[in-house]
């Protein structure tokens, strides 16, 4: 029996690993994202002050009739649970979203009722442990999608963009052949590289197999 396509987008469809519904470099995206989300929201107490994250460029400004804020508004938003997003793109409250997720598990899996306050590290790490049976049911592109959300607010509030692509990925799918997708080097400064096409990750020593690779 074939397995489906993963139901996450891709340019090309990619199989689905068997008994989930994404592919193997949607599986590490997930993990990846909800990693990344307990690093970044580590991080916002540094960027609490008008002026903390880095001017790139890209901000957009208008004239104010108000004076500013003695502290950023949109970090203050991403950490209070009753901020609400109607529209993609609005700022989104990072608890209340994992929260909500981490409800489903609970009631789904007859986890039980949690003993202390809901915190970042604890309801992604929840997640995290039952990522697998979360791979597997037909919400988990909402699921994408809201961490996607997430992770955008939170970079933007610290002052990280979208980076330039370090090359392109070389991997050979037997179905649709060359993936081609952007390789981007780890967000941390690491020596890694991971596709955002496929998900692919490639460690520091594989980096300069890679290199020869992508050079060709």
């Amino acid at each position: 029996m074939t397995s489906p396509n993963c139901v996450l987008s891709h340019r090309e469809p990619k199989t689905a690993q068997v008994g989930l519904l994404v592919c193997h470099g949607h599986h590490r995206w997930l993990a990846d994202s909800l990693d990344d989300i307990i690093v970044t929201c580590a991080l916002l107490d540094d960027f609490r002050e008008p002026g903390t994250a880095i001017d790139d460029g890209r901000q957009v400004r208008g004239k104010r009739v108000d004076p500013p804020a003695p502290i950023r508004l949109d970090v203050v938003a991403l950490e209070d649970r009753r901020t609400v997003s109607k529209y993609p793109g609005d700022i989104y409250p990072v608890l209340a979203v994992l929260e909500g997720w981490a409800r489903i598990v609970r009631e789904e899996r007859k986890l039980g009722r949690p003993k202390c306050e809901a915190t970042i590290l604890g309801e992604a790490g929840l997640l995290l442990a039952h990522l697998s049976w979360l791979m597997a049911q037909p919400f988990v592109d909402d699921l994408a999608g809201e961490l996607r959300q997430v992770k955008s607010a939170l970079h933007s509030a610290i002052g990280e963009h979208a980076p330039r692509p370090v090359g392109r990925c070389p991997v050979v799918y037997p179905e649709t052949g060359t993936c081609d997708g952007s390789l981007y080097q780890d967000r941390y400064g690491g020596m890694s590289v991971s596709c955002r096409q496929c998900g692919e990750y490639w460690g520091e020593d594989e980096l300069r197999r890679l290199g020869l690779v992508v050079g060709a």
